[in-house]
């Protein structure tokens, strides 16, 4: 598996359209851990930190070279799907409205 470490392009190839797919890359990266189609490991180095993600409909791995790199793209995540509501409340919001249709 090649590794990539452009997250925003990852993420395009990933196409997280649907509230818990989002939610579940989130929750991986928070946890170290898999969460749906999403798991995270960790490996530590001479440097630090690195943060490997991998989804199981894609052939390319998302390295986060760093504890600084993970917490931005946690950010990232949060802001550009969550906005103000934060992630929990966003995922429960969108829970709740889907359980309303």
């Amino acid at each position: 598996m090649a590794t990539i470490t452009d997250f925003k392009e990852w993420i395009k190839g990933s196409d997280l359209e649907n509230y818990n797919d989002v939610y579940c890359l989130y929750k991986s990266v928070e946890e170290l851990n898999e969460w749906g189609a999403f798991s995270t490991s960790k490996r530590q180095t001479s440097k630090g930190n690195m943060y490997f993600v991998k989804c199981v409909y894609l052939d390319e791995v998302l390295m986060l070279a760093s504890d600084k790199v993970r917490d931005y793209f946690m950010e990232y995540l949060e802001k550009q799907y969550a906005g103000e509501m934060g992630m929990e409340d966003w995922y429960y919001f969108k829970y709740a409205m889907e359980k309303n249709d």
